[in-house]
């Protein structure tokens, strides 16, 4: 597959489909290219895991390009999908505050990205209306606040190709009252200089952290690396380097630690999951996988003791839960398609 991370509209003649941060995946489009390697060991003896459900994305073709919702049980039981897209990809599921709602990307060949609400329990889903003011607009990779608010990714403007690459002349986080249709830039990059993906807010909402992936305009070009701002729009600042090539939808645990994923669309480096605190401190890898091994996006559990993640499976990718330190890995989904992008729910069912 693909990262490279481009939106649909600035690669709108490409079937960017789960394979970019704009066009879609906690799965789509940090599914890592080139074939699925060993997945880490499961543990010998199976814990057993808290009740609730996980929200993720499979695949429902080879080619990775038609995308639905699921839900499943913690012990693997009582599948449920969600949505199911006439073309296009649904990805990026994110559970609302009350557990009513699972907020999505929804992305389809030459139209772009867009952003929904889906009832948990099932339903019809609802399109999120985002404000652009330049040419176009392109909403991305949803995520809630701790009191019911939308973060997302929103790029507009015009596209421009630098070194081969097209980018978006503006992409910013915005924040949006799901109520009041009220929306306001929390923070933005122009003049094609890169985009600003996978906002996610912390637990006590004072705090959005995002990936900063670079145009060739910016240094270094084409660098990844976690940023995090105040939600006010102040305070921004780096959390970790670029060199670690930090992405893959960061997310926050409940006690505010910052877990992502290193060297995200390097086939050269393995990726392992690290731990950061929002000011940049703390830094810790906390997983140690053999090369080859397939590392995707993560979601903690509501009381932050394990983690669902995405790794190797049967069908290239299924869904597997470990403990927050990293070790007691077991495997949670294993059918013939490719899962990933999961979250867990914040209450249990």
């Amino acid at each position: 597959m693909i990262d490279t991370r481009i939106t649909g509209l600035a690669a709108a003649a490409l079937l960017a489909l789960g394979v970019t941060a704009g066009c879609g995946g906690s799965g789509g489009s940090e599914d890592a290219a080139g074939t699925p390697a060993r997945a880490p060991a499961a543990a010998a003896k199976t814990p057993e895991l808290p009740p609730g459900r996980i929200a993720f994305r499979r695949w429902l073709d080879d080619a990775k390009t038609r995308g639905a919702i699921f839900t499943v049980r913690t012990d693997g039981t009582g599948e449920r999908q969600l949505t199911n897209p006439d073309e296009g990809a649904d990805d990026y599921p994110d559970w609302s505050p009350d557990g009513r709602l699972i907020a999505y990307q929804h992305c389809a060949e030459f139209a772009g990205c867009s952003v929904w609400t889906v009832n948990a329990e099932g339903g019809k889903p609802r399109e999120v209306r985002f404000h652009c003011n330049l040419s176009a607009c392109d909403a991305s990779r949803p995520g809630w606040t701790p009191d019911g608010q939308l973060i997302a990714t929103v790029e507009q403007g015009r596209a421009r190709t630098f070194d081969g690459v097209p980018q978006i002349q503006q992409s910013a986080v915005e924040l949006i009252d799901l109520r009041s249709s009220k929306q306001r830039t929390i923070y933005k990059r122009t003049d094609w200089e890169g985009g600003v993906h996978t906002p996610q807010a912390s637990p006590d909402g004072r705090t959005v952290i995002y990936t900063a992936e670079n145009s060739a305009r910016s240094k270094p070009p084409f660098g990844k690396a976690i940023f995090a701002v105040d939600i006010d729009g102040s305070n921004h600042h780096q959390v970790a380097s670029w060199e670690l090539g930090g992405g893959d939808n960061p997310v926050f645990s409940p006690d505010g630690l910052i877990l992502f994923r290193s060297f995200e669309g390097d086939d050269t480096k393995q990726s392992n999951y690290w731990n950061v605190r929002p000011d940049g401190t703390g830094l810790k890898q906390l997983t140690h996988f053999e090369h080859g091994t397939l590392v995707l996006a993560t979601s903690y559990s509501p009381e932050g003791a394990w983690i669902a993640h995405g790794s190797d499976g049967a069908g290239g990718a299924d869904l597997l839960v470990m403990r927050a330190d990293g070790t007691e890995n077991q495997r949670l989904t294993g059918t013939k398609w490719w899962d990933s992008a999961p979250d867990w729910a914040p209450t249990s069912g």
